[in-house]
């Protein structure tokens, strides 16, 4: 991407490291700061992401002009230094997570992907600027989304009939080529099992990009990874008690006791 200051964009994917990404430049912020403003989940970027979780779910007219009105506000508000770079790390900015909100796909990513990087290139037109999203092996990522909703009470489904209906959204090759095309920006797919196992674990991928002096790079600390899965199975015996006519307060308490339990084994 040559010499120019670059903005990156870790757009997600849910449950592919995302939370344990997100610690690592909350803890790595300060020391990158010289080269790169970090930018998470909080204040209006937090409203662009719940606007683009809306049109994920309400693909309306309404609904994008809400997304594109809080982008405005958010890009508008950025103030780099000169020659600073971006990293910008919200998985919600890709819409719902599957599963979720009757959403069973990332269809609407590429749309929502584009209308980023439109207004970024406006406000930062010296600034190269790429997409990474974090992949994962289906077969896990699938298990690890009907965990994610088998925490809720909507969730009945057992995770083989789960899987079976959002095994399409798992075409994590397909979707980085439409995100690319809708971009025209490059799109680089990280994948958990690889970037995971690195000393910095899955932030890795960013920081390869990002073309860290060396020295910088080997002073950051690592973090601990971050919303791992207990490890119990627990999506069976949750989904159980989302099957139950019983008090929602005391649906909460029974899994609460589960994890309990799990956190002992």
């Amino acid at each position: 991407m040559g010499a120019e200051p670059r903005i990156i964009l870790h757009s997600g994917l849910h449950k592919t490291g995302t939370t344990s990404v997100q610690a690592a430049l909350r803890a790595h912020a300060g020391v990158l700061a010289p080269l790169y403003q970090v930018q998470l989940n909080a204040g209006p970027l937090r409203i662009v992401a719940e606007a683009a979780r809306l049109w994920s779910a309400q693909p309306r007219p309404m609904a994008m002009r809400v997304y594109r009105r809080a982008l405005r506000t958010w890009v508008q508000g950025l103030d780099l230094a000169p020659g600073q770079g971006l990293i910008l790390s919200c998985e919600d900015l890709s819409g719902h997570m599957p599963g979720a909100r009757g959403v069973t796909s990332y269809e609407a990513a590429p749309r929502l992907a584009a209308e980023l990087a439109h207004q970024l290139r406006a406000r930062f037109p010296d600034h190269a600027l790429c997409f990474v999203l974090g992949t994962r092996a289906p077969e896990g990522w699938l298990r690890s989304l009907h965990w994610q909703q088998a925490k809720h009470h909507h969730m009945v489904e057992n995770a083989e009939a789960f899987a079976a209906r959002l095994r399409e959204a798992a075409d994590f090759t397909t979707l980085l080529a439409q995100i690319g095309a809708a971009t025209q920006a490059p799109v680089i797919g990280a994948a958990l099992e690889r970037h995971g196992a690195r000393p910095l674990g899955p932030v890795e991928a960013i920081y390869d990009l990002a073309d860290l002096p060396a020295d910088l790079r080997a002073a950051l600390p690592p973090v601990t990874a971050a919303n791992r899965a207990p490890v119990a199975d627990l999506a069976e015996a949750f989904v159980a008690l989302n099957r139950q006519d019983m008090p929602p307060e005391a649906r909460v308490a029974a899994k609460a006791a589960l994890l309990a339990a799990a956190a002992t084994q």
